[in-house]
């Protein structure tokens, strides 16, 4: 497995500077996560720094690393290509950067959450979120709150996505909804 610093030099090399603003905050978030719910820092780093590595690409070149990792997709994610970076990131991070599955979970979900999220897939949703660089309505609220209940900021966070998506023009993941509502009841809300 690669070390972080390798990994960082990797993605400093391959995504372009707005883009490379963002995953480096977002690596900054996962650590502070990380250390304040006790998850593995390396791997909170490794998924930060990866998370949106294929994000760049293409629509022609996500269709082949779907095709050529022969990753299965729904109809959401195709009409939604946005979504695509999340799966075909994992693949990546697993077959060229050799991360470790926990790591490439957590790239795989960082967009939709999933019901049953582990902390680090929890982490990076979070992280991906409220970096420093994102500036959107009640991201600050967002972010005071992930310094209290990771769970609370996720949930919030996954019903601010369905929110944004009911008032605009794309399409709600079911996985966002099975995440919301897996999460209202593991914490009674």
């Amino acid at each position: 497995m690669l070390s972080v610093d390798t990994l960082r030099d990797s993605v400093k090399r391959e995504t372009e500077p707005k883009r490379l603003a963002h995953v480096l905050g977002c690596e900054r978030a996962a650590v502070q996560l990380a250390r304040l719910y006790a998850a593995d820092e390396n791997a909170a780093r490794a998924a930060a720094l990866l998370h949106d590595i294929t994000k760049g690409l293409s629509l022609t070149a996500q269709l082949q690393l779907l095709r050529e990792y022969d990753i299965l997709t729904d109809t959401v994610e195709l009409a939604q290509p946005k979504l695509l970076h999340a799966l075909t990131g994992a693949c990546v991070a697993l077959v060229r950067f050799g991360q470790p599955d926990v790591v490439c979970s957590a790239i795989r979900w960082h967009t939709t959450g999933r019901a049953g999220m582990s902390t680090l897939e929890k982490i990076i949703y979070l992280a991906d979120y409220i970096e420093p660089t994102r500036d959107f309505p009640g991201v600050q609220a967002l972010r005071e709150l992930a310094e209290k209940t990771l769970d609370g900021a996720v949930l919030l966070g996954l019903e601010m996505t369905i929110e944004h998506v009911a008032h605009g023009d794309g399409i709600l993941h079911p996985d966002t909804l099975r995440a919301r509502d897996w999460l209202r009841s593991e914490t009674g809300k």
